[in-house]
C-alpha cells in the first residue's frame, strides 16, 4: 500500500494518539518523509479537502493546520 493511500478516521487517530505514554508530547507533521517537521497550530472541522470533487458536499473532513 502506498503511503498516500493510507487514511485514518478521527476515532482511529485518537486511539493511536492515546497509546503514547507521554500525553504532553508536541504533535508534529511532515509531508516529506521526515526531512522537515511543523507543529500543529489549529484543528478545524467541516473542511472539504478538494473543491473539484463532485462528492465534496458528501465528504466532510477535519484538518490539522501547521
Amino acid at each position: 500500500m502506498q503511503w498516500e493511500d493510507r487514511t485514518k478516521t478521527i476515532k482511529e487517530l485518537t486511539k493511536e494518539l492515546q497509546s503514547f505514554e507521554d500525553q504532553n508530547l508536541i504533535v508534529m507533521i511532515t509531508n516529506d518523509e521526515g526531512e522537515t517537521f511543523n507543529s500543529v497550530k489549529l484543528v478545524s472541522k467541516g473542511f472539504v479537502a478538494n473543491k473539484d470533487d463532485p462528492d465534496k458536499y458528501k465528504k466532510v473532513y477535519f484538518a490539522l493546520h501547521f
